[in-house]
């Protein structure tokens, strides 16, 4: 009996070890913390943070005007910045006009998107970008590189905004994360998101610390990102929502819009061809509402952080112990007490997450357990 407990003790260990590195590949533990997400929400107050939505039928009545009209009515409201997720194509003579605007503004972003060579013989020029100098106890390797920059807004637009940067997308699998930095021609820079955060927190590049895998460091606000650069959306942060025209119609008739007071304002498409991206929260959103939830996010440091190998050796610590009591139980008592350990670390998890934001491993200890069943069911 001792020696076959042994052997239970050593193959506990071997697949504990095996369950770690397969949760890297299998996004179990990914739609694990956004069922935690849904289940046991935080408590906050709404971001300072207005998505200004344009819907199918906006888009359709609209013009490339809409987006002066956007920047001219939020200046109203004083808002601490107004961004554009995409600036539509414009008139030569309608750019002075949105630049105008743009000046206007405390703080000013616009989206400009990277892409791939059409012709790998062929290299643009480099252009001036955003760079963040101080990249520290990380690889950098892994965070995703582009050669050009596909899509930016014209060049006089340019000099009265910043840029933030979006990576091209194919909606082919579910959205839980947001990048935050990317690679350009070798310079890591913010993307749209970040950029939003550095404005809204008045931090320079200068000011930006980017330690892949760990942290990136905006002043004092240390947000968790993988070793790509990307961190988790909490699709659950509360976002306020107003169309264009009832921007700008409350602009005219002067009623109140009291998150854009000192907030955020982002223009963005909403509109049912936008809606691309398979989201965590269970339905397709645009690249502007997930960039929303990005910066509630950023706005409100809803940070979840993954448990760290302390806690899975504890986890695996803890199968081992699970397994002792299960020896002299008979096989469906043990089935009983292992369903009855899960459902109680299912309710902690919950706890946990509620209280800290803290996720703790999905596929570990289901696959531990399962594996006690199973020995306990053959034994």
């Amino acid at each position: 009996m001792r020696g076959k407990f042994r052997q239970f003790l050593f193959l506990i260990l071997i697949a504990g070890f095996l369950l770690m590195d397969a949760a890297r590949y299998i996004p179990v533990d990914g739609a694990f913390q956004t069922w935690l997400e849904a289940n046991a929400p935080r408590q906050t107050s709404p971001a300072r943070l207005l998505l200004v939505e344009l819907s199918d039928e906006e888009l359709a009545a609209g013009s490339p005007m809409e987006a002066s009209l956007f920047v001219n009515a939020a200046l109203g409201f004083e808002p601490r910045v107004v961004a554009i997720e995409s600036v539509p194509d414009l008139q030569t003579e309608q750019i002075p006009l949105l630049r105008h605007q743009l000046l206007r503004a405390p703080k000013g972003l616009l989206g400009a998107t990277f892409g791939f060579l059409e012709d790998p013989l062929f290299w643009p020029p480099v252009q001036e970008v955003p760079v963040l100098r101080h990249v520290a106890g990380g690889d950098a390797s892994r965070v995703p590189e582009f050669p050009v920059i596909a899509a930016q807004p014209p060049e006089d637009l340019r000099g009265a905004a910043a840029l933030g940067f979006f990576a091209p997308t194919d909606g082919a699998r579910t959205v839980r994360r947001v990048p935050l930095v990317f690679r350009y021609r070798g310079f890591v820079v913010p993307s749209f998101a970040l950029r939003a955060a550095m404005l809204w927190h008045g931090v320079t590049p200068e000011e930006v610390t980017v330690a892949p895998g760990s942290h990136i460091a905006l002043g004092k606000l240390r947000i968790p990102v993988d070793a790509a650069g990307t961190m988790a959306v909490d699709f659950a942060a509360p976002v306020t929502r107003l169309s264009a025209g009832d921007l700008i119609l409350a602009a005219e008739v002067g009623t109140p819009v009291d998150v854009l007071k000192d907030g955020f304002a982002l223009l963005a498409r909403t509109d049912a061809q936008s809606r691309t991206l398979p989201l965590a929260n269970g339905r397709n959103g645009s690249r502007g509402e997930l960039t929303a939830a990005a910066i509630a996010t950023l706005q409100a440091g809803r940070f979840a952080t993954r448990a760290g190998w302390l806690v899975e050796v504890a986890l695996i610590t803890g199968a081992g112990l699970l397994g002792w009591l299960c020896r002299r139980r008979k096989k469906t008592g043990a089935i009983v007490l292992c369903t009855g350990v899960f459902a109680v670390y299912l309710l902690a998890a919950l706890a946990i997450f509620a209280q800290c934001g803290l996720v703790l491993p999905f596929l570990l200890p289901a696959g531990l357990l399962l594996f006690l069943i199973l020995f306990h069911a053959t034994d």
